[in-house]
């Protein structure tokens, strides 16, 4: 059995784990990444948001989401978890699943009544295999309530 953690993402851990965010969403460039993370871990106020990493016994990340509680009109209090990652070459499943793991106990925790995950469309080059993302989290009990949809507007290719 493996012996997986998950941690808050560290500052000193952002460029570490740099590769798993370009493996999963390869538009974001460093500079994107570097300033992202670091106003989210500053930013983040505990147990209500942040970047929570799974780190594997050989001491290097293998997932990660970014998550916030937030009041959704259909579920009230909700933790959402954007750009859930996880990429191990032996076990993926298992990050996954330790992932998944602390953000419904980070919900119940914090009086959520449901969690909403979203997992980018290249994070998920396997989902329609048993390793998919999306294939674990329907075994953890998940599933599909909405399609998220996204248009970038033409002021997005200006902010980089």
């Amino acid at each position: 059995m493996r012996e997986l953690t998950t941690h808050p993402l560290a500052i000193k851990q952002i460029d570490q784990v740099f590769p798993l965010v370009q493996a999963s969403l390869p538009h974001i460039g460093l500079e994107e990444w570097q300033t992202f993370a670091r106003a989210k871990i500053d930013a983040a106020a505990p147990d209500s948001e942040g970047i929570q990493c799974v780190i594997a016994e050989q001491n290097y990340i293998a997932g990660l989401c970014i998550y916030r509680i937030e009041a959704v009109l259909f579920h009230g209090p909700a933790l959402i978890a954007d750009h859930f990652m996880a990429l191990d070459l032996f076990d993926r499943p298992a990050v996954a699943h330790a992932l998944a793991g602390f953000l419904e106990d980070m919900g119940r925790r914090r009086g959520c009544t449901a969690l909403h995950t979203n997992i980018a469309e290249g994070a998920d080059r396997l989902r329609g295999s048993k390793g998919g993302l999306a294939s674990i989290l329907r075994e953890r009990g998940h599933t599909v309530e909405s399609l998220l949809l996204c248009k970038a507007l033409d002021n997005a290719a200006s902010r980089g």
